[in-house]
């Protein structure tokens, strides 16, 4: 017995130790150097672990993968993925960095015009792609920009930043932490955004109203605009026509998924699937033309695709259903059910716990442990405050990236980017920025949230 209360410790040993291995990596003995691990990685090291002490069999595995009726783990990646190629693939023809260019021109030269329309642009952006899209497309620009126009890049960088994590919450795809938890419940897209949609306008408008408090007097009231031609960014002009009416078809046939009864994967696949086709057709196209820059889009698009996260979400939700075998999970679920006793508090409880989760275990792995937690038979709470809470925990998946750099993989790579551009925003300054913003927002949003679902649901 003891021996078998010893071996249950094991799964949450292994799950800390990857969620330490992600945001700090280790230090070799002797340089002293730090190492960090892969994200892809990280959890197979956990699961190999797991498989070496005999901790998980392979029923656990297979489990992972597959998941069981309420959670399947390779819809959720095939969804993802497929629309991380469809926005990729759109983004590599210039039409993201051509509406980005337009926007920034339109400001004319004055810095707060500048400020309010990267902000919506970048919220606008997320709504209909992703976090990581706007991160990966706006964060160059904001940077060239500022470096052109001799202006404080930060205030700009932080925006976008907020607002990519905030938007966030009003699409079902706008980012991967949504998919998990609203296939779980079975959300439709439609119905997603219908609950969504107040949180994410009143989130965005008082986050905006901050970070304009904030850093009114860091933002130059006018500036010298630089002389771009936005056409200048459209790489293939054909190619971003036919990427805008793929997204716009697979955006309209995901919302009215319901009435036909066809799940969300299957119509991202197809889309993707479709642009995958136009690609290979114009790759072929541009070698037998001798046109290089066209012939290493392909080459491009494989080093932008976000393939870690299949190992990443494979080898979490094995840990995860570890945890679970173990009755980790269900303990859990009784001890957070057990303070959430009504609708108001368990949505405040839910959402800013999954909030500084983020910041101690990352979003992904932390929206998987909750999306299991509140699954739980163990979580007995009324159907109403299930309810709120599965949203409240979505919205904390995504605002908890904007406390500090590590709430969330885009955060590494957002700083990366800036800094690979000379511009260093440190730990403590973001976290500084997060923690004067993010809290009254986190609490207004939850509040919409509650009267939504106190009258409505």
């Amino acid at each position: 017995m003891a021996s078998m209360q010893i071996a249950s410790f094991i799964p949450i040993f292994v799950f800390a130790f990857v969620i330490i291995l992600l945001l700090l990596g280790f230090r070799t003995p002797k340089k002293n150097r730090r190492i960090r691990i892969d994200y892809g990685i990280a959890p197979i090291i956990g699961v190999l672990i797991l498989i070496l002490t005999f901790s998980i069999g392979l029923g656990t595995i297979i489990k992972g993968v597959f998941g069981s009726e309420k959670i399947q783990p390779y819809t959720i990646i095939i969804l993802f993925m497929s629309m991380a190629y469809i926005c990729i693939s759109l983004d590599l023809t210039g039409f993201f960095e051509y509406l980005a260019l337009k926007v920034a021109k339109s400001a004319g030269n004055s810095g707060t015009k500048l400020f309010f329309y990267f902000y919506f642009f970048s919220g606008f952006l997320t709504i209909f792609t992703s976090n990581d899209i706007v991160i990966l497309t706006i964060t160059p620009i904001i940077i060239y920009f500022a470096k052109h126009t001799k202006i404080n890049p930060v205030p700009f960088l932080i925006a976008e930043f907020f607002a990519a994590n905030i938007w966030s919450i009003m699409i079902y795809i706008g980012n991967p932490t949504n998919i998990i938890v609203a296939e779980a419940y079975d959300l439709t897209f439609v119905g997603y955004t219908m609950w969504m949609f107040l949180p994410a306008v009143t989130a965005g408008f008082v986050c905006l109203a901050l970070l304009w408090l904030v850093f009114r007097k860091k933002i130059s009231k006018t500036f010298e605009a630089p002389n771009i031609d936005p056409k200048s960014a459209l790489k293939d002009k054909a190619g971003a026509i036919f990427g805008v009416i793929i997204l716009a078809f697979c955006l309209v046939m995901l919302s009215l998924a319901s009435f036909f009864d066809l799940p969300l994967w299957e119509i991202t696949l197809f889309f993707a699937i479709v642009m995958f086709l136009r690609d290979i057709i114009h790759v072929l196209s541009s070698k037998k033309h001798n046109d290089l820059d066209n012939y290493s889009k392909i080459k491009k698009l494989n080093k932008r695709m976000p393939w870690k996260i299949i190992p990443f979400v494979i080898g979490m939700f094995i840990i995860v259903e570890a945890l679970s075998d173990n009755g980790w999970v269900n303990l859990f679920a009784s001890v957070i059910s057990g303070v959430s006793n009504n609708l108001f508090i368990g949505i405040l409880i839910m959402g800013f716990l999954s909030t500084f989760a983020c910041n101690l275990m990352n979003n992904q792995p932390m929206t998987i442990l909750f999306t299991e937690i509140l699954l739980s038979p163990s979580f007995n709470a009324p159907e109403q405050v299930k309810f709120g809470c599965m949203f409240a925990l979505i919205m904390g998946s995504n605002f908890g990236a904007n406390f500090t750099l590590i709430g969330a993989l885009a955060g590494l790579m957002w700083s990366k980017i800036a800094s690979d551009k000379g511009i260093h925003i440190s730990f403590k300054q973001f976290a500084k920025y997060g923690f004067i913003v993010m809290p009254l927002v986190v609490f207004i949003s939850l509040l919409v949230l509650y009267v939504e679902i106190f009258f409505w649901y």
